[in-house]
């Protein structure tokens, strides 16, 4: 028997009945982990810690496994002790001056952090009890050390700046902070530049990722990827070159407050970048999602190592949330255009089986999205309609309340022609923006005269680009004017006034929905997941399941 490894995952050669044997072993503890080419079975190199058993005893003194079960043993032993760190408060190693920056729950989870031989953690504290000072601060205490050389960054392209100014506001001059700008040639420059932080956003890995690999490859390097609910999809490009980055890093910390907002199956890939596979290596996907729900669950409870903390467990002076759901009744010329298009849609669908049904699933959301459109701004999808959204008024009426209080208020909305709307019928608030038309520089400074100028009532935003790595706590009312099914960037944007220094004692949420519209679907769906979210694995509805659930969201709300 000879076994090698190589690329992350175990070869062993072996023939005749003993590589019958083997196999037959090996598949009924990984099943399709297991791969096999001619003489050689192949599986990763995590799935060793299930096999351990079962194996050859030959096998693992091999040196080079010998040395991969040390270390998923030391991972072992320190995810324990980083359980015990959290659950029992204790704060260990932490140097003074950042005692003096950062709360109680901060230095417990820096603490376990920074714990020697964890290959990494899941830190999924609620948004706003300071993931990136944590992340800092557990940055220089490991470069102090010795134990990492730099500290990589992946983050969403509109919170590049932001960690830059964080680094530097924390840790003032101390370190050589890279953020990756410009066009692949100058990403790759930076990347084989010196430093001691480099950031960037997710694109820019694709154009640096050899670059740095080799470089971590020599030298011990922290990835930290933030906003990690963009890499659960493990298939797509920007996971797969983040997670071969990954594997050249020595530690890596996973920062996310909604870590999986649409389902458990959300968790598997940020747990992977986390700790090498460690919890989900030997976890095969089924057909059978409640079966693999509850599977998940277990394997997080007794493999997984991450922090979940919500603000109420920390802060004991965090405001609560009121949630004010308006329904507003669909009149005239776009009731009758909503009416029409769901009329349509009703129509279509009822032609459609079970089977076309799913393979049109495309074009059904497209039109549902439609739907939520005339509800919001009907005049996107019809340039002859001059009447505004019904619920302009009853917005024309609170912004008027709020502001004579001399209230902050964020308007929320996910369509562009929208927000355009709403920035024109309120020019006379002057109302900042952020979107995606608006570049770093200007969304900083909208966010600090937001934040600092008194005069700056009005804020419009859209959550896909505003509803993460800012804070906006200046105001405590929040006006949903529309939806969409991203429940990551929804249950973000809650927390831009629900976090750490809010003054006010209860914070408002106004959601606006046309009555008798799928708009209430929304609005009850994104309430869901928000509830749940504090249990880590998110909304498990696969939704719409089948061709009669997309039916009676039409059927029942009806103008």
């Amino acid at each position: 028997m000879k076994v090698t490894i190589l690329n992350r995952e175990v070869r062993v050669e072996c023939n005749g009945l003993d590589f019958l044997k083997l196999k037959s072993k090996i598949y009924k503890i990984i099943g399709a982990k297991l791969r096999t080419e001619k003489s050689f079975l192949i599986f990763p190199e995590i799935c060793l810690l299930a096999l351990r058993d079962e194996l050859p005893d030959e096998l693992f003194l091999v040196d080079e496994i010998a040395r991969i079960m040390r270390r998923y043993d030391d991972h072992a032993k320190s995810r324990m002790s980083a359980i015990n760190v959290v659950e029992n408060g204790l704060i260990q190693g932490v140097p003074n001056d950042w005692l003096h920056q950062l709360d109680p729950a901060q230095a417990v989870a820096v603490t376990a952090m920074t714990l020697p031989g964890l290959f990494g953690l899941c830190l999924f504290d609620e948004q706003g009890i300071g993931k990136t000072v944590m992340t800092i601060c557990a940055f220089d205490i490991l470069k102090l050390q010795k134990s990492i050389d730099a500290m990589i960054v992946a983050c969403p392209k509109t919170m590049s700046g932001e960690w830059k100014n964080d680094i530097e506001r924390f840790l003032p001059g101390k370190y050589k902070v890279l953020v990756a700008e410009g066009d692949q040639h100058q990403r790759y420059d930076t990347a084989l530049s010196a430093f001691d932080v480099l950031v960037t956003n997710y694109e820019g890995v694709e154009h640096m990722r050899i670059a740095l690999s080799a470089k971590a490859s020599r030298t011990p390097f922290l990835l930290v990827v933030d906003e990690s609910y963009y890499l659960k999809n493990p298939e797509s490009i920007r996971s797969e070159t983040v997670l071969q980055l990954r594997y050249n890093c020595k530690k890596c910390y996973v920062l996310c407050g909604t870590p999986a907002p649409n389902s458990a199956y959300d968790l598997i890939n940020q747990f992977d970048l986390a700790d090498n596979g460690y919890t989900f290596g030997c976890f095969t996907k089924s057909k059978d999602t409640e079966r693999d729900t509850a599977r998940i669950e277990e394997l997080v409870e007794t493999r997984g190592t991450f922090i979940r903390r919500l603000k109420s467990e920390v802060f004991q002076d965090i405001p609560e949330k009121n949630f004010h759901i308006i329904r507003i009744p669909m009149v005239g010329r776009q009731a009758l255009m909503y009416e029409k298009a769901r009329s349509d849609l009703q129509l279509e669908l009822r032609r459609l089986d079970n089977s076309t049904f799913k393979k049109s699933l495309a074009t059904y959301f497209q039109k549902r999205s439609a739907l939520l459109q005339i509800c919001a701004t009907p005049s996107s999808l019809d340039p002859t309609m001059t009447e505004p959204s019904v619920k302009m008024e009853y917005l024309d009426k609170l912004l008027s309340t709020l502001t004579q209080k001399e209230r902050k208020v964020i308007l929320w909305s996910y369509y562009k022609s929208s927000i355009d709307e709403l920035v024109a019928r309120y020019s006379k608030y002057h109302p900042l923006r952020i979107d995606g038309s608006i570049d770093t520089k200007t969304r900083r400074e909208s966010v600090r005269l937001f934040q600092e100028d008194p005069s700056k009532l009005v804020f419009i935003g859209n959550p896909a680009a505003a509803g993460a790595g800012i804070t906006l706590h200046a105001s405590y009312d929040a006006v949903y004017v529309s939806y969409s099914n991203q429940a990551a960037h929804y249950l973000q944007s809650l927390d831009r006034i629900h976090r750490r220094g809010q003054k006010a004692k209860e914070v408002n949420y106004y959601l606006l929905v046309c009555n008798g519209t799928i708009e209430e679907t929304e609005v009850l769906r994104l309430r869901q997941k928000e509830l749940r979210q504090h249990s880590l694995l998110g909304d498990h509805i696969v939704w719409p399941a089948s061709l009669d659930d997309a039916l009676k969201e039409l059927s029942h709300v009806t103008v």
